[in-house]
């Protein structure tokens, strides 16, 4: 088994130690952990330096055997994620941290209400992330169209926004269901939020 096979995600070192996953992303970038990326940009942190880290905090490593260390609620919960929104830091953003909760998903994206929809009928994501105010077809109108003539609905959708709920109310109200989060994010308030929504909404539907 190589190094490259065995790895563990940012997400499930912070967990193992009880630190912020943001912690773990430092050592990363200073390169007290040697990393790689997937072809999906996500951070893949080589098992060797993480697991003398685990015999130093008394901690056990996972048997030699598995084919990854990759916990494994991260492993059945490859979902397909879709994030709709027009600015293109915030997507980014969104999809580090949606990578944080979820390792094994499979993220898309979109840059208005109107790709957004497009991308629904094609993908058929389990989770939807959009934002609300975006040019061409906004996320309040998305949802809506969404909620009265697509055959396919995601199983958990999330809006997010820069403004607050009672700041949009003369665009409309978010249709029964779909949480609510404003930006800017706190990563680690959001991943946990996020992760949290997501399953409960999934073990609601008997996933």
């Amino acid at each position: 088994m190589t190094d490259k096979t065995r790895s563990y995600s940012t997400t499930a070192v912070a967990q193992r130690l009880g630190i912020s996953t943001q912690t773990v992303q430092r050592w990363v970038d200073t390169g007290q952990l040697k990393a790689w990326k997937t072809l999906g940009g996500h951070r893949r942190i080589e098992a060797e330096g993480v697991e003398l880290l685990f015999r130093l905090h008394g901690l056990a490593v996972p048997d030699a055997d598995q084919p990854s260390a990759v916990p494994q609620n991260d492993q059945s919960e490859a979902l397909s994620i879709l994030i709709v929104d027009d600015n293109p830091d915030d997507r980014d953003i969104l999809a580090h941290m949606v990578a944080e909760a979820f390792p094994a998903a499979s993220v898309a994206a979109a840059t208005n209400g109107f790709h957004g929809l497009i991308a629904v009928g094609r993908m058929a994501p389990d989770v939807l992330i959009t934002d609300l105010l975006m040019p061409h077809m906004n996320g309040f109108e998305m949802l809506r169209q969404l909620q009265t003539g697509c055959a396919v609905k995601p199983r958990y959708t999330l809006a997010v926004s820069s403004n607050t709920l009672q700041d949009l109310a003369t665009k409309g109200n978010l249709p029964a269901g779909v949480a609510f989060m404003r930006k800017p994010f706190e990563p680690a308030v959001f991943i946990d939020a996020f992760r949290q929504g997501v399953r409960a909404a999934l073990q609601a539907q008997g996933a």
